[in-house]
């Protein structure tokens, strides 16, 4: 390579990793991670061939690789995920400059958008999407060997390069079918090359591209072939046949799909480097934000300086090569790469759907940078270039920093109900409310309480999950106060058995509060919480948590080490205690958590500390944590009720009572 495409090579590697690498080190499992991971970890990595039976089966094999090589260790994964993002933009650059081979510097700046493209969000979650991103370089390399081959001098050189496309081809497509808007790009790319050749007529050059093109269908045909009339998806939403037949069926879906297309290109092209920034990023903390404005200028002075260095060394004429080329294929690129999301009735929304967005990135960057080549003056082309990239580095940061929090909230979460409950029974179906985050799968709870509680190996399949779980959708709720039964739903291999007559309910309101887990017999709720938690929380059964033996210790590898011993810790223990009605244990952990300077968040976590001073008689600890919990009408109201009912369980002294009576209840 000559010395200005080591230059381009290190503007993509440096930007990239400023744009996705900072805080990679602090992301742990993100949503689908979590099933994933408890499935190889219990049933093997073997196990990724039932996970992906259904849809894509071709990525088993590379998450079986990646499981032997990587196990739990998040990181590696990342890091994993970040080098085959680097690689297609590689690609992505090798196939622009034998589009556009005097135009390197406009190839540069479009392989660059590419790569830190802001909308598509999910690179933080490399488990999952690992599959994704390795599809996304096979795709690239795919299509930049078809021009590599079709230029080829020799014979042998262009038979082998061919062949690599085509399997490359099939490997991308197994692995993501709806990216096969990418052999698109590969037929205009094509087509622009033979379309130059102005000495033959129309027709010679159409004959000329379709025969040259004509032994890469083998690659796009042949994965149709064996997914249309070999393969039979289990899931409806990755039936082709299924989603297409719509369209015979109902005449106006045409029209909806046209509908979409629209609203799509306008997502990927405008919204994209807008919204996500703003629901993302904006919220910062002023810290975060500093930070992401520092990484942001870092980025933006680094593209300056290549875009100064690579002028000076490129010719004067180099950027009048792309023309109407690059508006044709970026807009027919970005259609191409929606399409197929749209025909299995899926749709772009940012920023919760922002894979959709992956195919159509590359058609975005090359009319991006099609747009900025038009701008007259060089000050205003790198001023322009800098805010695309200013906006990508901060949305990038802002999404690292929330997968950094979510990750925190989520152990600290799963690390408290370790200190809380020694064991939950098998066949508990579990409710979980964590701190400002949607909970959109059931796996989001019982894939971390299963790594704690049954980690066991197990060589059945599908996998029997022994602590099931649900998301507390309005349906749920219906079938915990109607004590709605049994499901049994099966799902990539994984067996679960809920009953809705036997749950336990955690709940977590603040981030810096204490998880609480619920006594239905005696319900403890902050006015804080969940509206319809107050429905189903008399139907939590505490005697599921089980209090013999010592507390489980969460893996490290899962869920980093055991934080400091604060507030909560004490408090997880004294409701411990509680439970196995070790009162005389409860003053001493208070002691000791003020003794350290450790104080409640939320006043409702004084309720264990209450009852053990009142069944210890120990009138000054009741008088000054009455103080504490009647400050709020609510707690004061519940605080009442729930101390009603343990006078009637437990003996009190006549003045405990007393004290109840006047200055709780009165």
């Amino acid at each position: 390579m000559q010395k200005k495409d080591w230059l381009g090579v290190f503007l993509m590697l440096a930007v990239t990793a400023i744009a996705y690498l900072p805080l990679a080190h602090q992301f742990g499992f993100l949503n689908d991670d979590w099933y994933l991971m408890f499935d190889a970890h219990v049933g093997g990595a073997k196990f990724f061939h039932e996970v992906y039976s259904v849809d894509r089966p071709l990525r088993g094999y590379l998450m079986q690789a990646a499981f032997s090589l990587f196990g739990l260790n998040p990181f590696y994964y990342q890091i994993s995920a970040f080098v085959f993002r680097v690689l297609s933009g590689f690609a992505f650059f090798w196939l622009l400059n034998q589009l556009w081979r005097k135009s390197q510097f406009n190839n540069l700046l479009a392989a660059l958008l590419f790569l830190i493209y802001p909308g598509f969000l999910s690179q933080i979650n490399p488990i999952d999407y690992q599959a994704q991103i390795f599809s996304l370089a096979c795709g690239m390399f795919s299509v930049a060997l078809t021009l590599k081959a079709i230029r080829a001098e020799k014979i042998s050189t262009r038979v082998i390069l061919t062949v690599i496309s085509i399997l490359l081809g099939w490997v991308y497509l197994g692995m993501v079918e709806y990216f096969i808007g990418f052999e698109v790009l590969r037929l205009i790319s094509v087509g622009i090359i033979y379309w130059r050749e102005q000495e033959k007529n129309i027709a010679a050059r159409l004959t000329s591209a379709f025969k040259t093109f004509l032994p890469f269908l083998a690659s796009v045909g042949g994965f149709l072939i064996w997914r249309l009339f070999f393969f039979e998806a289990a899931r409806k939403a990755t039936d082709v046949n299924l989603q297409i037949s719509q369209l015979f069926t109902s005449p106006l879906t045409a029209l909806w799909w046209l509908n979409y297309l629209i609203q799509d290109m306008f997502n990927v092209t405008l919204v994209a480097w807008s919204l996500p920034l703003y629901l993302i990023a904006f919220p910062m903390r002023l810290r975060d934000m500093l930070f992401a404005i520092g990484w942001a200028i870092f980025a933006v002075m680094l593209v300056i300086i290549a875009m100064r260095k690579t002028r000076a060394t490129l010719p004067a004429d180099m950027d009048h090569e792309w023309g109407v080329e690059s508006y044709w294929l970026s807009l027919s690129v970005i259609a191409a790469g929606l399409l197929p999301v749209i025909m299995v009735n899926r749709h772009v929304i940012l920023p919760d759907y922002s894979r959709y967005t992956l195919a159509a990135s590359v058609g975005v960057a090359i009319l991006i940078v099609s747009v900025i080549e038009k701008i007259s003056t060089r000050s205003m082309q790198m001023a322009v270039m800098g805010f695309f990239v200013a906006v990508a580095v901060m949305t990038h940061y802002g999404n690292s920093v929330k997968a950094a929090t979510e990750t925190e909230s989520t152990r600290n979460f799963w690390q408290q109900v370790a200190w809380r409950a020694p064991n939950i029974r098998a066949g508990t179906t579990l409710i979980a409310s964590y701190p400002n985050s949607a909970l959109s799968e059931d796996y989001f709870i019982w894939g971390p309480a299963n790594f704690i509680y049954y980690p066991e190996k197990q060589t059945s399949v599908p996998l029997n999950i022994k602590l099931p779980a649900a998301v507390l959708t309005d349906d749920v709720v219906l079938q915990i106060i109607s004590n709605g039964g049994v499901e049994t739903p099966l799902r990539r291999g994984n067996y679960l058995e809920r009953d809705f007559g036997n749950v336990l309910v955690l709940i977590q309101t603040t981030p810096n509060g204490c998880v609480r887990i619920i006594n239905g017999d005696a319900p403890e709720l902050s006015p804080a919480d969940q509206q319809r938690l107050f429905l189903i929380v008399p139907f939590s059964r505490l005697e599921n948590v089980t209090t013999e033996g010592d507390s489980k210790t969460p893996p490290a590898a899962v869920f980093g080490e055991e934080p400091a011993h604060n507030w909560c810790y004490y408090y997880e223990k004294a409701d411990l205690a509680r439970q196995r009605k070790e009162w005389d244990k409860i003053p001493a952990l208070l002691k000791k958590a003020l003794a350290e300077g450790h104080y409640p968040e939320d006043s409702l976590e004084w309720m264990p500390f209450l009852q053990a001073a009142a069944k210890l008689g120990d009138v000054t600890q009741v008088r000054t944590t009455t103080k504490l919990l009647t400050a709020d009408k609510f707690l004061r109201l519940q605080t009442c009720k729930i101390m009603k009912d343990f006078m009637q369980k437990e003996t009190l002294s006549e003045e405990v009572v007393s004290l109840i009576d006047e200055n709780i209840c009165k």
